[in-house]
C-alpha cells in the first residue's frame, strides 16, 4: 500500500513538472503602437512629404485659381457678353478638369510609394518580431485580432526599441 501511494505522488509530481515545462511562451504586438511610435514611420512620412510636398502645393494654387475664377464669373456674369462668359465657363471647367486629373495622379502615385514603404516596414517589423521570439524562445506572438491581451504580455515596446537601434544605423 506504501508502495501504491508513493508511486501516486511521484507520477504527480513528474506529471506537474510535465505539465510546467510544456506551458507555451505567448506573446502580443501591437501593431497600431509600432506604425505611430516607430521612428521608421516618421522617416517614411518626412520623405513623402519631401517628395510630394511640391506637386501638393501646386495644386493648392491650382485650386485657389479656380475659386478665384468661380468669384469673377460670379461677380460679372451680368456685365459680361454672352461669349465671354461662355469662355470663362469653359476655361473654369477645363481648370477643373486638370485639376482633378492631377489630384488623381497624385493620390494615386502617393497611395502606391506608400504601399511599398510600409511593405518594406512590415517586414522589417516581422524580421525583428521573429528574432525576438528565437532569443527569447516565445511558442506563439500575436497581432492582429486580439482583444485583449495582458500587459505582461505584450512585446511591442522591446519590437520599438530593435526599430530604433536598426533606424540610428
Amino acid at each position: 500500500m506504501k508502495n501504491i501511494a508513493l508511486s501516486a505522488l511521484l507520477f504527480v509530481f513528474v506529471s506537474a513538472n510535465v505539465m510546467a515545462a510544456s506551458t507555451p511562451k505567448i506573446g502580443f504586438v501591437s501593431v497600431e503602437k509600432i506604425l505611430t511610435d516607430a521612428p521608421q514611420v516618421e522617416a517614411v512620412n518626412a520623405s513623402m512629404l519631401e517628395r510630394f510636398g511640391g506637386r501638393k502645393t501646386e495644386l493648392q494654387e491650382m485650386e485657389k485659381e479656380i475659386k478665384s475664377m468661380q468669384e469673377n464669373y460670379k461677380r460679372n456674369e451680368l456685365v459680361m457678353t454672352e461669349d465671354k462668359l461662355n469662355e470663362l465657363k469653359n476655361s473654369i471647367i477645363a481648370k477643373i478638369q486638370e485639376f482633378k486629373q492631377k489630384e488623381a495622379m497624385l493620390q494615386q502615385e502617393v497611395a502606391t510609394v506608400r504601399n511599398q514603404e510600409l511593405a518594406v516596414l512590415q517586414q522589417s517589423v516581422s524580421s525583428i518580431i521573429n528574432e525576438i521570439a528565437k532569443d527569447e524562445k516565445y511558442d506563439l506572438i500575436l497581432s492582429e485580432g486580439v482583444v485583449y491581451a495582458d500587459e505582461k504580455l505584450d512585446i511591442t515596446n522591446k519590437v520599438l526599441e530593435r526599430m530604433k537601434k536598426a533606424f540610428k544605423k
